[in-house]
């Protein structure tokens, strides 16, 4: 993607400035919120990249919609410092590498677990628990149901997967029993 030095010098420097917040997983929330609001509407999208409007207006425009809707400062300030170095386009792009940057400063990762079953809660909080233990962070657990996965679970630390259902064990089983790999 064109501008990607872009989107990380920004989301480093939001990231730097909320991160010291006690409020910093709200301010995130009210980015994201903020950015799917101004990118899922056409209209707001053609107006702010139009180079035939003046930056001022769109400066004013951007103040005006965020202080209406109750924006916190930190959050305007951003999207308004987008807009005056002419980086509206990067907004959409801005949230993941936010959050996931937001995530490693406060010592939290996200889990994503794949189950075939709904899970109890109870059962939730052991698995939370667990990784908490490995992973030595705060755990976001998110879970999905495929019916798929025959037994177990699959989770995904990052990049790491780690793939504990009965499928993927039989699936190991019969390539040892005939030396042929599988590709899944």
């Amino acid at each position: 993607m064109a501008g990607q030095e872009a989107v990380n010098r920004y989301a480093r420097a939001f990231v730097s400035i909320i991160s010291k917040k006690e409020n910093a997983l709200a301010l995130y929330g009210e980015f994201h919120d903020a950015v799917q609001g101004l990118t899922e509407n056409k209209a707001i999208v053609h107006y702010f990249m139009n180079p035939s409007i003046l930056t001022r207006d769109k400066v004013d425009m951007i103040a005006k919609m965020m202080t209406e809707a109750g924006s916190d400062e930190i959050v305007r300030r951003l999207i308004v410092t987008l807009i005056k170095n002419n980086r509206f386009n990067i907004l959409t792009y801005l949230a993941e590498p936010i959050r996931r940057m937001l995530y490693e400063q406060l010592g939290m990762v996200e889990v994503k677990l794949t189950v075939p079953v709904a899970l109890s809660k109870e059962m939730e909080k052991k698995f939370k628990a667990a990784f908490e233990k490995k992973t030595g962070k705060q755990v976001i657990l998110s879970t999905e149901i495929d019916s798929g996965v025959i037994g177990g679970a699959v989770a995904r630390i990052g990049s790491l997967l780690i793939d504990g259902s009965v499928k993927t064990n039989l699936v190991k089983v019969r390539e040892k029993l005939t030396g042929e790999m599988q590709w899944r």
